[in-house]
């Protein structure tokens, strides 16, 4: 019995126990994702395992304070492993899509930017990022918020 990964030598966060068939990754890192395979050689059995990295939806700040005719980017964060396909989708909450109109997104959709904000564009924006592996669905959203800000009016 025997685990097996490209990666698993020099990896100092892996434990396995081929006796349990358990694979324990502690403070697991980028260089951690792949698929692993243990494999018992008396009945030439193989079980994979993938590992897929799939981080929050960030935001460095959770307010922004503008006044009405500001522009304003709302930009977010996340990271999800070479390959896998995701949707990434933007709304004012509670139900609104961001499209169109004063709203703007950059080519990798991870920047909502309002043109010229109005009294509409206050409020909680989420951009919420999906992926499905093997037919699970997983997804992480962030909100921002856009206040108005009192002191320049």
């Amino acid at each position: 019995k025997q685990w097996y990964q490209r990666r698993v030598r020099g990896l100092n966060n892996i434990d396995i126990s081929d006796d349990r068939l358990l694979l324990n990754i502690n403070n697991i890192a980028d260089k951690n994702a792949g698929v692993y395979a243990f494999y018992i050689a008396s009945t030439q059995t193989t079980a994979l395992v993938e590992v897929i990295l799939f981080s929050a939806v960030e935001s460095s700040q959770k307010y922004y304070y503008a006044a009405p005719g500001d522009s304003l980017s709302l930009p977010v964060t996340f990271n999800i492993m070479d390959g896998i396909a995701r949707e990434v989708t933007w709304k004012k909450l509670p139900h609104k899509p961001v499209t169109g109109g004063n709203y703007n997104l950059s080519d990798d959709e991870t920047t909502l930017t309002i043109k010229s904000l109005g009294e509409k564009d206050f409020g909680t924006y989420r951009c919420t990022v999906t992926f499905e592996v093997e037919e699970v669905v997983y997804t992480k959203h962030a909100d921002i918020v856009v206040k108005l800000d009192e002191e320049e009016m």
